[in-house]
């Protein structure tokens, strides 16, 4: 495991830095020690030196006491014993330092020491000599016991243990300097030891986390692209290998996830999709409804005028006249009586039409005789022909049965009369006829309704049908039409399964034809053949 690996790197170079430590611990000790013989060796020889001059200092003032030079001074005398007993005393110690510092060196050294001893007891024989012959009498020493003692001359020996102590000097300070360049060299050696050692360790975990550290990269960027089907090795046995198992668990649980909400889009942008068609669909329903509403608006409040003009006609005429019989004015009111009625079915539409979803006429067909609505139609035309002073004049009417609506059929002949009546000029005739003929091998119930009044276009007869369509001669005679009504008679027409045309005459006018089938149970009747 990666883990494991980076631990035992890390305590390798926790030991190497310790093992360095300790080495440098030991050299720099074994410095100090050499360093330290080097300055015993120097008291030491600093020790001799100072001996020998206290000595010949005290010989100086034995020979002036005995010259008479100066008066004695004892206090200098002692001064100068104590100096010489202090010295002694400190080469002592010094050399039993050393000499315990060096209990592991060799041979040579061990007789130098041995040497040195010897000197020392010469000169502790030589300061009780002294001190005894100053000290026991008044009478001063001879010079010669400065420099015999046991029979040894002591410049001699004197001598001897500096060549001796400075001979130890030269040998400390040699081995103090090569104990400080074994210090030196051993610390660069373990310098570069560790260093070498730690650029091995990088090198190796360099190399080792490159790959890793370079696929775990390259998924991240793969994911951030939002490739999701890119996978990590799994390959590795470290922590890397975890790392990229996890990552690809993170990618599968992403890459479902992203299919679900994918899929849960298009779900809903399908919903979407058929909700917005419905919606399109219901508002086109709306806006043709709406439309269909308009129309029949527009018809019905068409329809509205013809039965009015009819009531108010048959009013005016009623009382223009003077000395008319009871019976008269009893038709007249009949007429208005049925007018008004007609105006109560028109009525009752627009109410039924206000409280429901009707958007079309309602056709209730029933069997009928087409000549008795013919009747009403035209005395109701007539009233209005009075008024324009027009003639409204009724052929040869058959009878027969046919199914339709009552009233939808009496307003498809109200209006093919009201439009023969408003478009002929002052003093004309309408001639209005009806019989049973034979069509294509059907019989059918024909009205045919010929004016002489301005005519219309041969380009123009099909288009009178079209909603607001009115022909320029029609504009010109009667500006304030709206061309409806022959829209709704087609409309009411086609609903019983009849037919409706335009016809031009030649000598001026023109001529409707309405055709309604003959119902089976009617009677048979001479036919006419077209």
């Amino acid at each position: 495991m990666f883990k494991r690996r980076l631990g035992i790197a890390l305590l390798v170079l926790t030991l190497l830095m310790l093992v360095q430590g300790g080495v440098a611990v030991w050299a720099i000790d074994g410095a100090r020690q050499k360093v330290e013989l080097g300055r015993l060796s120097s008291d030491l020889h600093a020790g001799f030196l100072a001996f020998s001059d206290s000595k010949n200092r005290l010989r100086t003032w034995l020979v002036n006491a005995q010259s008479d030079l100066q008066p004695d001074d004892i206090e200098q005398r002692d001064f100068l014993l104590y100096e010489l007993r202090t010295h002694l005393e400190r080469l002592h110690a010094n050399s039993d330092r050393l000499a315990r510092r060096m209990l592991s060196t060799n041979e040579q050294v061990a007789a130098l020491v041995d040497e040195r001893r010897a000197a020392l007891a010469t000169f502790d024989a030589l300061f009780q000599a002294l001190e005894r012959a100053v000290l026991a009498s008044s009478v001063m020493p001879a010079t010669e016991q400065f420099d015999l003692v046991d029979g040894q001359h002591l410049r001699m020996v004197l001598s001897d243990a500096l060549a001796r102590e400075r001979t130890l000097l030269a040998q400390q300070r040699s081995d103090a300097d090569q104990s400080l360049q074994h210090l030196i060299t051993l610390a660069i050696a373990a310098t570069l030891t560790l260093t070498l050692t730690i650029v091995l360790v990088f090198w190796y975990f360099a190399r080792a986390l490159q790959r890793p550290i370079y696929e775990l990269v390259k998924g991240a960027q793969a994911f951030q692209r939002g490739d999701l089907e890119h996978r990590l090795d799994e390959r590795m046995r470290d922590e890397f290998g975890h790392v990229a198992t996890r990552m690809n668990v993170m990618a599968d649980e992403l890459r479902q996830h992203r299919r679900i909400e994918q899929d849960r889009k298009q779900h809903l942008e399908d919903l979407v999709d058929v909700r917005t068609r419905e919606l399109e669909i219901a508002l086109a329903s709306l806006r043709q409804l709406g439309q269909q509403r308009q129309q029949l608006l527009e018809d019905i409040s068409h329809e509205l005028r013809t039965p009015t003009t009819s009531i108010r006609g048959e009013a005016e005429i009623t009382l223009r006249g003077s000395g008319r019989s009871e019976a008269e004015y009893r038709q007249a009111l009949t007429r208005i009586a049925s007018d008004a009625a007609r105006l109560t079915d028109v009525i009752s539409d627009l109410l039924t039409m206000a409280r429901s979803d009707i958007v079309e006429w309602q056709v209730k067909r029933q069997p009928l005789d087409p000549s008795t609505l013919l009747g009403d139609a035209i005395d109701q035309a007539s009233t209005l022909g009075r008024l324009r002073n027009i003639v409204v004049s009724s052929g040869p009417i058959h009878s027969t049965t046919v199914l339709g609506d009552p009233q939808r059929l009496q307003q498809i002949v109200a209006i093919l009369l009201d439009n023969a009546v408003q478009y002929s000029h002052a003093g004309g005739v309408v001639n209005v006829s009806a019989e049973v003929a034979n069509k294509q091998g059907k019989a059918v119930w024909e009205l045919c309704v010929r004016d002489h009044g301005i005519g219309l276009m041969d380009s123009e007869a099909q288009r009178l049908f079209e909603r607001g369509y009115r022909g320029m001669q029609a504009r010109h005679h009667r500006p304030d039409g709206q061309g409806v009504g022959l829209a709704i008679a087609m409309l009411l027409t086609r609903l019983h399964g009849g037919q409706l045309s335009l016809e031009t005459v030649h000598e001026g006018g023109c001529e409707a034809r309405l055709q309604l089938p003959v119902h089976a149970a009617a009677g048979h009747l001479p036919l006419k053949d077209d």
